[in-house]
């Protein structure tokens, strides 16, 4: 049983109303590391990413399903949950509907029938490319893509200018930046002695990522000098 570091824990939703589709899936899928969770109906969808600790890592979502075509579910998707990726499997092979599908929020259109390779494949780069937009800081991870900073998943709702210091002290990690440095990072202009802003941005990042702020882990003030970042290492 593969368990790569890519997908560990990686948790799918499935939405198809062929069963023995979704039982050869699941199993497939389930041997490779992923924890599996099928629907048949679209209507299903709301009532399951609403359950309490039900949280999903990436939809696979047909097209063909009862009621509600699973364009209206891609639809829904994106505008309840738009940080969730959806790969589209379908018999549908026309251009208009590959078109439609990738214009309208999917990350890949899979046309049935596949081999189950092929969606392994295309699963693991999704996750993969995932992966490169995010870096894990102890317990911070520093969302590229969204431009955002989240402590054990919780998102820390840094402003964009406390994003900016952040990134410019994790860049530097381990060399003092001044605080000329950072003000002339981001304002362009040197810092003025008597202005304490720099500090006060400081004093609020901490407050935001830090367990005790009064005793930094990650971001250390170096007297006379400036301001440091470490990376903690987690054990």
């Amino acid at each position: 049983m593969e368990h790569s570091a890519d997908h560990l824990m990686r948790n799918i939703l499935i939405i198809d109303d062929d069963e023995i589709l979704l039982f050869y899936l699941k199993k497939y899928l389930s041997k490779n590391g992923y924890e599996v969770c099928c629907l048949t109906m679209g209507e299903e969808i709301p009532k399951t990413l609403e359950e309490e600790g039900c949280s999903f890592d990436l939809v696979l979502l047909d097209i063909n399903l009862p009621n509600h075509s699973g364009f209206y579910w891609l639809n829904w998707l994106q505008h309840y949950h738009p940080k969730l990726p959806i790969i589209i499997i379908s018999v549908r092979s026309g251009l208009d509907q590959r078109l439609h599908g990738l214009k309208n929020g999917a990350k890949d259109y899979l046309i049935k029938p596949f081999h189950k390779q092929e969606l392994l494949i295309r699963i693991k780069n999704l996750f993969n490319q995932a992966q490169k937009r995010t870096t894990t800081i102890g317990d911070l991870t520093f969302d590229k893509r969204h431009n955002r900073v989240l402590k054990k998943g919780q998102d820390l709702f840094l402003t964009e200018l406390e994003l900016n210091i952040f990134q410019l002290l994790y860049l530097n990690e381990g060399s003092v930046l001044s605080r000329d440095d950072i003000m002339l990072h981001i304002r362009g202009v040197k810092h003025n002695p008597l202005d304490r802003s720099i500090d006060i941005h400081i004093n609020k990042i901490r407050k935001k990522i830090e367990d005790n702020p009064s005793q930094p882990t990650y971001i250390h003030t170096i007297r006379g000098k400036g301001y440091a970042f470490h990376a903690p290492l987690l054990v």
